[in-house]
């Protein structure tokens, strides 16, 4: 079938024909909007229904990603309007009910994308299921927290949502199984996919969940600075201001570009040294009356009192992950090996005496590298050490 149209509830799309490793056929249907365009007074906003189109859509290409950096910190610019997910099956009917694989990418809540030049669906395909990848917000533009009811928090995590949404309602015209979803994801994908198991604004919408190299209960993984770092962003700009509202309008009016790469500028002194560079990510709302919250209890309270969706999930994690880091690591081992209680998680850091944080620090150093100093040339011991994070 040339050019296939399949009708969803927002209208006709057009998709392509690929071809899997083996030589057989698969449909591809990519650039679908789940969601409405977060831009302008919608920017930093929770997720809306996407409004249905006339004709027929294009979905031979990939939409835009969203704005971000790279893991090397260079700018790409993408594009505010990147509420968009991929669809790929080999049977395009209802009555194959295939089960559904939903991945969410990686990148420290701060780069990625589900395009295929990363997550392709050539491997998966060949297993017979239906593979669903999406893009949400990053950074500032997926996580401020204003603590207020416009702006609580977690936009890029309703953004799953959305899709998820999307896909229980659609996916059955791609010949999938709306209840046979598995959400699986990497790293901050890993630690997304373990916070849709807490939340209740995911309830029903997977049956199944796999968290690949991160959970959330990973420190860079929730975010207890939101509200102060939103007012250093705005001294950044040169904006003294205490008015939520007003501070709000302002972020607004920034351009994009401007506001991609704050991760690396809002950080405290102390988090220069300890964990990871993620300093946008998730949070835990503020309850308000006309809000739809992700999250509103610690994420730990919640698995103690047993606040859980009760489904089955896969954990996993690479020994060797933290290579991908061990670099920029090892810029701070001057000051580490001066201090080590750098080496305490930021989680314990703020809930132990100065005394027990420098014994603890100590105690990590002596753990990875006994009786001398971590150089840049401990490779492996600072992949090791970085793994834990």
């Amino acid at each position: 079938m040339a050019n296939p149209i399949v009708t969803v509830n927002e209208g006709s799309l057009r998709g392509a024909v690929q071809k899997l490793y083996n030589g057989s056929d698969y449909y591809s249907f990519q650039g679908i909007p789940y969601a409405q365009p977060p831009v302008g007074k919608l920017r930093f906003k929770a997720p809306l229904p996407p409004q249905p189109w006339e004709g027929i859509l294009d979905a031979t290409k990939h939409g835009p990603v969203c704005p971000q950096t790279t893991p090397t910190r260079e700018l790409l610019e993408g594009d505010e309007n990147c509420l968009f997910l991929n669809v790929y099956t080999r049977s395009l009917k209802m009555e194959s009910k295939l089960p559904v694989m939903v991945y969410i990418h990686g990148g420290g809540y701060l780069s990625g994308s589900g395009n295929d030049d990363m997550y392709g669906p050539k491997f998966l395909l060949s297993q017979n299921i239906i593979l669903v990848t999406i893009n949400y917000r990053l950074e500032v533009f997926g996580f401020l927290c204003l603590d207020t009811p416009e702006v609580p928090g977690n936009a890029g995590l309703k953004d799953q949502v959305a899709a998820f949404r999307w896909i229980k309602n659609n996916i059955d015209q791609f010949g999938g199984d709306p209840e046979n979803v598995t959400i699986f994801g990497e790293s901050a994908g890993g630690a997304s996919v373990s916070l849709h198991m807490l939340s209740s604004m995911s309830k029903g919408l997977f049956t199944r969940a796999i968290s690949q190299s991160g959970v959330c209960l990973n420190d860079w993984a929730h975010d207890v600075e939101g509200k102060k770092r939103s007012f250093r962003i705005a001294k950044i700009f040169g904006k003294e201001t205490d008015d939520m509202d007003e501070l709000l309008g302002f972020l607004q009016s920034v351009p994009a570009k401007k506001l991609v790469g704050l991760n690396f500028k809002v950080g405290t002194e102390d988090e220069k040294y300890r964990g990871l560079h993620v300093r946008f990510g998730p949070v835990v709302e503020k309850k308000f009356e006309k809000a739809e919250a992700f999250l509103t209890e610690n994420p730990l309270d919640l698995l103690y009192s047993g606040k859980f969706h009760p489904i089955p999930l896969l954990i996993g994690y690479n020994t060797g992950e933290g290579l991908v880091v061990s670099h920029s690591e090892a810029k701070k081992l001057d000051v580490k090996n001066k201090f080590p209680s750098f080496h305490v998680p930021a989680e314990i850091a703020v809930k132990v005496s100065e005394v027990k944080l420098k014994e603890f620090g100590e105690r990590v150093k002596a753990f990875y590298c006994p009786n001398r100093d971590l150089c840049p040339e401990d490779i492996d011991i600072i992949s090791a050490y970085s793994n834990r994070h």
